[in-house]
């Protein structure tokens, strides 16, 4: 089965390339998703060959970014704002990409970005399509040690923390729109895989 895994160089979505290999047969690229804001994807791609991931670039519409950062400007915080933009990444390339699975790394304690039973039913009956977050019934409590046995893990305020996430596109276009992003997001942490601490332990 041809597997999408939208990637973003974070211990989450490097977890879940590993154990959707060890539960399906599938063929796994990674996408890392710009809006041409900044060039952060590189990050991703860092990531992703240290692990040895395969790995593409997907360019999505920097209308959606916009929207969303409408979004959170007119809100005053970002949570709902990211949610959206997932969720329009996520039928954007799903109408592009032919997959037979999109995954992610959304987790059970994730405020934002984080799709419903709706949403995902929507999305797999509209583009004929599984979408996959493993990760939605793991605890972050649970899934930390579990990822700091497996990777070698950079921990930091996320300002300090290079990673190809929607965020930094966000804070990116706030900055060009001359609005403060730190008014929209708390501090907060950030991490980011760099290698293998143990690379046969899963």
């Amino acid at each position: 089965m041809e597997t999408a895994v939208l990637f973003s160089g974070g211990k989450d979505s490097s977890f879940v390339n590993i154990f959707l290999k060890k539960i399906l047969p599938c063929n796994i690229i990674n996408y890392t998703v710009t809006f041409g804001v900044n060039s952060n994807w590189k990050y991703a791609e860092e990531t992703a060959k240290a692990l040895e991931f395969p790995f593409k670039l997907f360019l999505a519409d920097l209308e959606i970014l916009e929207r969303s950062v409408d979004r959170i400007e007119k809100d005053g915080f970002a949570n709902d704002g990211i949610t959206f933009l997932h969720k329009a990444v996520i039928e954007t390339f799903v109408q592009e990409i032919n997959v037979d699975i999109v995954a992610d790394g959304t987790r059970r304690d994730d405020r934002s970005p984080k799709l419903d039973l709706a949403d995902m039913r929507r999305i797999e009956d509209m583009y004929d399509v599984s979408y996959v977050a493993p990760l939605m019934g793991i605890s972050y409590r649970i899934l930390k040690p579990i990822c700091f046995s497996l990777f070698t893990i950079k921990e930091g305020p996320t300002d300090l923390i290079k990673k190809s996430d929607y965020e930094s596109e966000i804070k990116g276009l706030m900055e060009k729109r001359g609005l403060n992003p730190n008014d929209f997001f708390p501090k907060h942490s950030q991490s980011r895989v760099i290698g293998y601490r143990d690379r046969d332990a899963f």
